[in-house]
């Protein structure tokens, strides 16, 4: 315990006196047919100053056809991601964009049986210059590095109706400023997870070992991922119960710490005991409004006042 309260006095004064982790962060249930992919953009534009760095969003509820996002990280890599693909599903159509630097995004439609999705997921993992954006039903998660312009710019972002989804504005300290340390985050544990996350875990190390003896394998060094393996093995073991696995993920987590985490068919957050980290929530009219500052809900409800999570809270909204 006192290993544990020093931890957080050490955390406190670096957010305080030094690096001031400010990630900024956004979640969205609307099933009135809003245009959510477009919401949460005009949320995050209204706190991107909490993140410069990387952005990114998940959105859920557009369809029945099974989505593959695909980050490829040099050139010459499609080939084996098609590959990969046509080992466990035959492929509807697919569309790729090159973003700058030789990297492209790759989107495919998949005729997959919903048994093997987790191993597609994991086998793309395993090739290096390959990154799973989402792997999911109705799902796409777009993220870029740098401003929010990027994320337009470089993404053809599909403006259908979807039920709700989640967004993040980063700013980087532990990992690389690249697309592939941008949230959100997913794992191939339950690839229908995703998270966004503000704040800092002080033990990602101790983390990453035994999620990697569990099997996870580790893309980037920012410790959201290592939140999102978690997550997803807990609700992979526990028949997917989310908030069963906000509750576990939270029992072993140190740090300070938000967390917005998504399904296709719930929203959950958790906020860690000492509630440093702000997470404000909004509802009227039927629609749910999840982030950092009270101002990113005014694009959508100009006169509000937002009740603040309480610390040490854990949360699910089933849609």
């Amino acid at each position: 315990m006192e290993k544990l309260f020093l931890s957080y006095i050490k955390l406190f004064k670096f957010n305080i006196f030094g690096g001031r982790k400010m990630c900024g962060i956004a979640g969205i249930i609307n099933k009135g047919g809003m245009d959510v992919a477009s919401t949460l953009i005009n949320m995050l534009s209204l706190i991107q100053h909490r993140g410069p760095d990387a952005s990114g969003i998940a959105v859920y509820g557009m369809g029945k056809e099974i989505l593959l996002r695909v980050t490829e990280g040099r050139k010459g890599l499609h080939d084996t991601l098609v590959q990969i693909v046509e080992k466990y599903a035959s492929i509807s159509r697919e569309k790729i964009t090159e973003s700058r630097n030789n990297i492209f995004y790759s989107e495919i439609i998949l005729n997959i049986k919903k048994d093997y999705i987790e191993k597609l997921h994991q086998e793309i993992n395993e090739v290096d210059g390959l990154y799973v954006n989402s792997c999911g039903e109705g799902m796409k998660v777009y993220k870029d590095s740098g401003l929010i312009d990027n994320l337009l710019t470089y993404q053809t972002i599909d403006r259908n109706t979807a039920t709700h989804g989640i967004g993040h504005v980063r700013m980087a300290t532990e990992s690389a400023e690249d697309v592939n340390a941008a949230h959100p985050f997913v794992s191939p544990f339950y690839s229908d997870l995703s998270i966004v996350h503000n704040g800092q875990f002080t033990n990602y190390f101790n983390l990453r070992r035994k999620l990697e003896n569990k099997g996870a394998k580790f893309k980037t060094l920012n410790d959201t991922e290592a939140a999102s393996h978690l997550i997803a093995y807990a609700m992979s073991e526990n028949g997917g119960d989310l908030e069963g696995a906000l509750h576990y993920a939270s029992d072993q987590f140190d740090g300070i710490y938000c967390i917005i985490a998504s399904t296709s068919d719930q929203i959950g957050i958790a906020k860690d005991k000492l509630g440093i980290k702000p997470l404000l929530i909004f509802e009227k009219d039927g629609t749910i409004l999840l982030g950092s500052e009270q101002i990113e809900f005014t694009s959508i409800f100009p006169d509000v006042y937002a009740e603040e999570i309480e610390p040490g809270e854990v949360r699910v909204w089933n849609l």
